[in-house]
């Protein structure tokens, strides 16, 4: 289920944050699943396992992971749309401008970008339900 690119020049610490949150968003993790510990999760992913509690940490900090000494990590419960504050969403939407704005540097026009945003939507869609 965790995959990373030992090969790619993006950070195996981000790589496995990004692969994590995207399990927990797609609920391939379920809220209360345990994780491996992070020298089983090291030991399968073939990396340090100072890497793996560096990613952890961050995913605790960002609320997402409960880390209990001797017990294991454990996926949190994430937000229902009805939990949702003004915060939440304005936070969202600081991340899409910012986003957009990466786009358009990279010379992606904003129709080609609404196409994008489309088709990964019904990508999570298809992949959700």
């Amino acid at each position: 289920m965790i995959r990373i690119d030992l090969d790619s020049p993006e950070p195996l610490e981000d790589q496995l944050c990004k692969t994590l949150r995207s399990a927990i968003a797609l609920r391939e993790v379920e809220q209360g699943d345990m994780l491996p510990s992070v020298r089983q999760m090291a030991s399968d992913l073939g990396i340090h396992w100072n890497t793996v509690a560096r990613a952890y940490r961050r995913l605790q900090d960002s609320g997402l992971l409960s880390v209990r000494r001797g017990r294991g990590v454990f996926v949190k419960p994430i937000r229902e749309a009805a939990e949702v504050d003004a915060q939440t969403t304005a936070k969202v939407s600081e991340s899409i401008q910012e986003t957009i704005t990466n786009a358009r540097l990279s010379g992606i026009s904003l129709s080609a970008f609404r196409e994008l945003a489309l088709s990964e939507i019904k990508t999570w869609e298809a992949r959700v339900s």
